[in-house]
């Protein structure tokens, strides 16, 4: 005999008609009339002294002279002794940079989109230094910062001492000096006057050295913008990927 979808249906239907009228005969035959639900609990009636009204009181606050005796005798302090107190700390320790004259003279200057970069020689030392817009100088000229930058000049800021401006040196832009001229004869009344060979060496090595400081400067900003220029390149390529 084999069992159709239609003949299964039949005999689950069957089964569960089966089970809920032997349900029903059992409740009628009182099995399970016992239980019923839980009550829920009584309240306990509070305490009526707990119910009274409360009663506001205003206390006012004695004077403050009457605290004088913590104010002098304060309870965290070990020795029972107000104790002093200290200022707040510096932000910044470091004695301020010496007032000094802005002994130093501007031997270039160098203006691209993206730098601004004076070229300043130390008067003192003699050393050529490349300070951008903002910066202070080196060494014993720390007190002045590069204020302003122009094509020509650029002005210092030196706090309590002012604003500085300097020019750039003529010499720089200048083309190199003519040979001196060959000296006249010498006679009674014009002595022959000898050139100071030492003066023109320094002042010759002075404007040397001014043209490799801005010569490797421009080489440094050319280098910097070529690879700038790399990193663009490589990107949009990535970016086309």
């Amino acid at each position: 005999m084999s069992l159709t979808p239609a003949k299964l249906t039949t005999f689950v239907l069957g089964g569960a008609c089966g089970l809920l009228l032997l349900i029903a005969l059992l409740q009628t035959a009182g099995i399970g009339a016992g239980y019923s639900l839980r009550e829920p609990p009584e309240v306990a009636s509070l305490d009526p002294q707990l119910q009274q009204r409360l009663i506001s009181v205003e206390t006012e606050l004695p004077s403050y002279g009457e605290f004088a005796e913590v104010e002098q005798r304060p309870l965290f302090s070990a020795d029972r002794r107000p104790q002093p107190i200290a200022p707040p700390p510096s932000p910044n320790n470091e004695p301020p940079p010496p007032v000094v004259p802005l002994n130093a003279t501007l031997a270039g200057i160098v203006l691209t989109p993206t730098t601004r970069v004076a070229l300043v020689r130390d008067d003192g030392t003699q050393q050529v230094s490349r300070i951008h817009e903002g910066m202070p100088l080196p060494g014993e000229l720390a007190g002045w910062r590069l204020k302003e930058l122009s094509a020509r000049n650029a002005v210092f800021d030196g706090g309590s001492q002012g604003e500085a401006e300097l020019k750039l040196d003529p010499a720089a832009d200048a083309p190199p000096a003519p040979p001196p001229p060959p000296a006249a004869p010498a006679t009674p009344g014009n002595p022959p006057v000898a050139p100071d060979p030492a003066k023109e060496t320094a002042q010759t090595q002075q404007q040397a050295n001014d043209a490799a400081a801005r010569e490797a400067e421009v080489r440094r900003i050319i280098e910097e913008r070529r690879r700038q220029m790399r990193e663009e390149a490589e990107r949009m390529n990535r970016d086309k990927k």
